[in-house]
């Protein structure tokens, strides 16, 4: 595996963008459950099967 640094580089920043965004989603879930309402929580479901 001959990366360059600039590849290396970008394959840890997409990686954080993926890992930030997977924490907003999970606090999403978390507030949306702890309302405790089912429809606010298929909604969010929905949303995120769409990406």
């Amino acid at each position: 595996m001959g990366y360059t640094l600039t590849q290396v580089r970008a394959f840890v920043e997409a990686d954080g963008r993926i890992e930030r965004q997977q924490l907003a989603q999970l606090l999403g879930i978390h507030a949306v459950a702890a309302q405790g309402e089912k429809r606010g929580i298929e909604r969010l479901q929905r949303d995120l099967l769409k990406d």
